[in-house]
């Protein structure tokens, strides 16, 4: 149960980042259309990866610190 609500907090902070910055990064869009289109899909795909790789080292970090816990607990 803890390991489900852990995922499902780290979903909704990751997608309330990725929506965050993907508000912002649109505000300020230039107003041509064909510069439009290609501004709002990197916004897109920018506003999306940070977040997840932020979140995905964080978790990495979290595991190695509980492996390295674990092997000196043996020890």
């Amino acid at each position: 149960m803890k390991r489900i609500l852990k995922i499902i907090i780290s979903v909704a902070v990751t997608a309330y980042l990725s929506l965050s910055m993907f508000y912002c990064f649109v505000a300020g869009a230039p107003a041509q259309k064909d510069a439009l289109t290609i501004y709002i899909l990197v916004s897109a795909g920018f506003s999306i990866l940070l977040p997840v790789f932020t979140c995905v080292c964080i978790h990495y970090i979290l595991h190695l610190h509980k492996k390295l816990d674990e092997s000196q607990r043996k020890q």
